[in-house]
């Protein structure tokens, strides 16, 4: 994926070359120009338990870009590059907000109320054991 934007007064933008759920940790990212601007150390496992990884680097405005990604013995060359669209803004609606201070709060206060309850039953079970071995104490030595 190229920039859409070049940087100011030059002919220089940005290429990405990203790598989605794959099966295996060993992903090699190549990309033609070889200017890199960025590149993962290591490839991130997702939630599905699968890995991705991405690599960014300088291209000039007619630059032909090629990314290839390398594991498992296996070549795989990428699709077609596509422009970049609009920056995606915290506003943005494509954005999961899971900071929602609403949402976040209801959440924080359910789990604090059961941590509540159940610290209340673990004090009443005490009690009642120690209570319950005095009594006994009792019967048996008087």
């Amino acid at each position: 994926m190229k920039s859409k934007k070049l940087e100011e007064g030059g002919s220089t933008g940005k290429a990405a070359c990203l790598a989605r759920n794959s099966n295996t940790k060993n992903i090699i990212l190549k990309m033609s120009p070889d200017e890199v601007v960025y590149e993962q150390s290591t490839p991130i496992l997702t939630s599905e338990g699968l890995y991705s990884t991405m690599k960014v680097v300088n291209v000039t405005e007619d630059t032909e870009v090629t990314c290839k990604a390398h594991f498992n013995n296996n070549t795989v060359k990428a699709l077609p590059e596509k422009k970049a669209e609009e920056p995606v803004t915290r506003t943005s609606n494509r954005v999961c907000n899971s900071t929602e201070t609403s949402a976040q709060g209801t959440k924080l206060e359910r789990v604090n109320m059961l941590s509540m309850a159940v610290l209340g039953l673990r004090v009443l079970l005490a009690k009642s054991i120690a209570f319950n071995t005095l009594m006994s104490i009792k019967v048996f030595l008087f």
